[in-house]
C-alpha cells in the first residue's frame, strides 16, 4: 500500500526538502504547523532543555549570588543599628553611582563576537567529501582491460575505497577536538567494526589513543588521505582517467579537502588568547560583586 499513497511529486521523481517530514519528541505536529526552523520553540520546549543549557553553566553562580545578596540584605535590614544603616544607604548609592563606569557590555560584545565568529569559521572550514566522490564519478570512467571482457568494477571499487578513505580521515580529525565523535568511536575497533576501515589499515594508522592524539602531530588522520592519492596515482599510471587535466583536478580536490582538515583541527592547538578570557571573567566577577552592594534596595 506504500506505492498507492505516493504523491505526485515523488511519483514524479521530484524530491525537495519541503517533504520531508520533522520528527518531534511527541511525534510530527497534526497541523502541520512547525514553530521555529526544526520545531525547537514548540511549547518553549528550547527554553527548558537542560544539557548544554546557559542553566547549566550557571546555576552554581546564580545560587551562590542570590544567597550573598539575601544575605546582604537581612544584615543591612535587621542587623545593623539605624546610624550603620543610614551610613551603609550612602554606600549604596556612591557604589551604584560609580558602578557604571565599568565597561562591561563592551567588553562582553568582543569577546561573544570572537567566540561566535570563531565557531562560525570552523564550521565553515568543515569540508564535504560530496565534492570528491562526485568528480570520482566522471574521472575514474575508462577500463583499460575492456577489450578483454572485464567488467568496471574494479573502478567501482577505486572510487569506493578513495571515498571510504576520506570518510576515515574525516572522523579521526574531528575525534580531536570533538568529545561526541570520539565518545562515538573510542577506539580504533569501533572503527572497524563501522567498516570504515580494515583490521591492517587499522594497524598501520596506530591507535590513535585520547591523550596521544590531544598533542600536536601525534594523530595519524592525515593518513588514509595519503593512501587515497596513491590510489589516484596507480589509477592514472593504469590509464583510468579520461585525461591529464581531470587527474590533475582531482588530486587538487583531495589536496583541498585535507586542507580544510588542517585547519579545522587547527583550531584545537590554537585557542583563544587567554588574557581575553580572564579580562571578560574577572570583569564579570566585579561587577557582579559591586552590584551586591548597589543594587540593594533601600
Amino acid at each position: 500500500h506504500f506505492y498507492k499513497r505516493r504523491s505526485p511529486a515523488l511519483m514524479s521523481g521530484i524530491y525537495s526538502g519541503v517533504q520531508a517530514s520533522v520528527r518531534f519528541k511527541d511525534g510530527p505536529r497534526k497541523n502541520g504547523k512547525v514553530s521555529g526552523i526544526l520545531g525547537e520553540l514548540q511549547n518553549n520546549y528550547i527554553l527548558m532543555r537542560w544539557r548544554s543549557s546557559l542553566w547549566k553553566l550557571v546555576w552554581l553562580q546564580l545560587l551562590v549570588y542570590t544567597t550573598l545578596y539575601m544575605a546582604i540584605s537581612m544584615l543591612y535590614r535587621f542587623a545593623l543599628p539605624e546610624e550603620h544603616a543610614i551610613a551603609f544607604e550612602k554606600f549604596i548609592l556612591w557604589v551604584r553611582k560609580n558602578s557604571k563606569q565599568v565597561p562591561l557590555t563592551f567588553l562582553l560584545g568582543f569577546y561573544v563576537s570572537l567566540v561566535v565568529k570563531r565557531w562560525w569559521e570552523q564550521y565553515v572550514k568543515l569540508p564535504w567529501p560530496d565534492e570528491v566522490a562526485t568528480f570520482l564519478k566522471v574521472a575514474i570512467t575508462k577500463n583499460p582491460k575492456k577489450h578483454e571482457g572485464a567488467d568496471d568494477g574494479e573502478n567501482i571499487r577505486i572510487r569506493r575505497t578513495i571515498v571510504r578513505y576520506c570518510l576515515l580521515s574525516y572522523v579521526l580529525c574531528l575525534r580531536r577536538i570533538s568529545s561526541l565523535v570520539r565518545q562515538h568511536y573510542p577506539t580504533m575497533d569501533h572503527l572497524v567494526s563501522t567498516g570504515l576501515v580494515r583490521e591492517d589499515e587499522a594497524e598501520r594508522i596506530g591507535e590513535e589513543d585520547e591523550e596521544k592524539t590531544q598533542r600536536h602531530g601525534g594523530s595519524n588522520w592525515w593518513l588514509p588521505t595519503k593512501w587515497s592519492v596513491d590510489i589516484i596515482r596507480k589509477a592514472q599510471i593504469d590509464g583510468r582517467f579520461e585525461n591529464a587535466p581531470v587527474y590533475s583536478t582531482l588530486v587538487g580536490k583531495l589536496c583541498d579537502f585535507r586542507k580544510s582538515l588542517t585547519k579545522v583541527v587547527s583550531y584545537g592547538h590554537v585557542t583563544i588568547p587567554l588574557v581575553y578570557t580572564q579580562v571578560v571573567h574577572l570583569a564579570v566577577y566585579i561587577h557582579f560583586s559591586v552590584d551586591l552592594i548597589g543594587e540593594q534596595w533601600i
